[in-house]
């Protein structure tokens, strides 16, 4: 089975792990497409080689990169008429540029597809994207959601197809594993790990900790604009 995924997000090469993992299983023949870059509030993320042993990681040149539902990919049709895959894994949500095209070229070549989402608020967005999003919805053979909120989205946005849920890259136990002689007593610690920003919840974190009876820390490894307004607190 041939299996050609798009992915930005596969630019981190931790994030890779879990290449190498699908292309272990019998009878898997994987080729991963990612940019040379994306861009974010961090910067330029250059892509990292790290983990790719039993499948095939390509460049493929970006457009509007940083531009999370601008960017696509000008020569995906050529990769897919090459490879002429059995699936077309993309790595994107519904209503991006990115997945519309990604899908249209699969369809061409009779490729089952899918596409990945960690969207957990309905919202109503405004044409064109709309229009992108019921397209998706109505051709995509499959779906991969985050969590079972992002679920209950497509499904109340009109998706009908089946659907998996599994947290896209998930963790690696050999590097993240519970310590073999866990605390005991004492203060309960709890570490946030992210970007510092409204939508990550960090407010949120510490609204709940407040309530907790006992002594508490909570370590914060970050940065972000919210930054001061969680130092006050």
């Amino acid at each position: 089975m041939k299996i050609l995924m798009l992915s930005k997000a596969c630019v981190v090469g931790a994030y890779q792990r879990k290449l190498e993992e699908m292309a272990r299983l019998p009878d898997v023949e994987l080729r991963v497409l990612v940019p040379p870059s994306w861009r974010d509030a961090r910067g330029d993320l250059k892509l990292e080689r790290a983990h790719v042993e039993g499948y095939d990681l390509r460049v493929t040149p970006i457009r509007f990169n940083g531009h999370f539902h601008l960017h696509y990919y000008p020569q995906f049709g050529q990769q897919v008429r090459a490879f002429r895959p059995d699936i077309v894994h993309i790595d994107e949500e519904p209503y991006n540029p990115s997945t519309l095209l990604a899908l249209r070229h699969a369809r061409q070549v009779g490729a089952k597809s899918l596409f990945f989402s960690w969207q957990n608020i309905n919202r109503r967005y405004p044409f064109p994207v709309r229009l992108i999003e019921w397209w998706v919805l109505n051709h995509v053979d499959y779906a991969i959601m985050g969590t079972q909120n992002a679920a209950d989205v497509w499904r109340a946005k009109g998706y009908r197809g089946p659907f998996a849920i599994i947290p896209q890259f998930g963790v690696d136990p050999t590097i993240f594993h519970p310590a073999p002689h866990p605390r005991r007593g004492g203060t309960l610690v709890v570490g946030f790990v992210g970007r510092l920003v409204p939508e990550k919840g960090g407010a949120l974190l510490l609204d709940a900790l407040a309530q907790l009876e006992g002594t508490w820390q909570l370590d914060i490894i970050g940065d972000g604009p919210q930054k001061p307004h969680l130092l006050e607190r």
